[in-house]
């Protein structure tokens, strides 16, 4: 069975690959919510937006949230607001981008990325064991190694940081459980504006660090969960970086979700299910928006 639980007061995700989540009342699938004017589609283009078409392609198993941005290079100076600014041109949404979700394991790029800023603004090294730990709560989603990070680093303070640093407004530390990491919200215009801004806002070799992890992400999570789904499909082509989140249940809602790099486009894909959709379910699903969110 696979269950957000609580280690030593730390969210994590547990569970074997092939359990499906304990069976609860369904909730209702979440009714469209028209995106922000700032992330509308290009009303002059022909036919559904890649986001769009990511969303018809996921069907009606749950409800999903996308934002396919473009992931331009840098124009110095490069600062957050700039690459906020331009994340809005081109790009396509589809769902309530602004509205906060769980993040489960999607948090661990904020928490990565704050430890390697705060450490280099501090003129000091980050330890080879938690250089280690990164690694591993990048590639193989590591619940343990995020768990001691939140709490050698501060993890609330730390995420602070990054949401100042990255102008992120859908982004807050988890309550009431300050510990909690996995329980942590963010929205997918806020993922969006993080991956976009990366390699502006953060210094080159954290960037490339962060990135070079994600590009080595596994196929099955540090708790056997499989996580070639969405971005890492075997069936999807030209990722270049991908992170995974997964957790059931919070707000009676299991989540799935899919974020990263492919080609010139940010692509970030929150997915949220019924309690008792069995996985290989919620797996296909987000495998048929990220294929269709790339193939336009």
């Amino acid at each position: 069975m696979v269950t957000a639980a609580l280690v030593a007061g730390l969210l994590v995700e547990v569970g074997p690959a092939t359990a499906a989540p304990a069976v609860a009342a369904p909730v209702p699938r979440p009714a469209a919510v028209a995106p922000a004017d700032r992330f509308a589609a290009d009303p002059t283009a022909a036919g559904p937006s890649p986001a769009q078409a990511a969303r018809a392609a996921f069907g009606p198993v749950g409800s999903l949230v996308v934002v396919v941005a473009p992931d331009e290079p840098r124009r110095p100076p490069g600062t957050s607001a700039d690459a906020a600014a331009r994340a809005t041109e081109g790009t396509s949404v589809a769902g309530s981008a602004d509205v906060p979700v769980p993040t489960a394991s999607l948090v661990k790029l904020y928490l990565a990325e704050g430890i390697l800023a705060g450490a280099r603004t501090a003129g000091r090294a980050v330890p080879p064991e938690d250089l280690a730990r990164v690694e591993a709560m990048l590639t193989s989603s590591d619940d343990p190694s995020a768990s001691e990070l939140w709490v050698a680093y501060d993890g609330p303070a730390v995420l602070a940081d990054v949401v100042a640093r990255y102008g992120l407004t859908g982004t807050g530390p988890p309550t009431p459980d300050p510990g909690a990491w996995g329980s942590t919200r963010s929205s997918a215009a806020d993922l969006a504006r993080f991956l976009t801004a990366l390699p502006e806002v953060a210094h080159p070799d954290d960037a490339a660090l962060l990135l070079g992890a994600l590009g080595r992400a596994t196929p099955t999570g540090a708790d056997g969960f499989d996580q070639s789904f969405g971005l890492l499909s075997p069936a999807v082509d030209g990722v270049e970086a991908a992170k995974q989140g997964w957790m059931c249940c919070v707000d009676d809602v299991a989540h799935l979700h899919s974020v990263g790099l492919a080609g010139d486009r940010v692509v970030v894909l929150l997915a949220a299910f019924p309690p008792g959709t069995d996985w290989a379910v919620a797996r296909a699903a987000l495998d048929a928006a990220a294929a269709a969110a790339l193939s336009r």
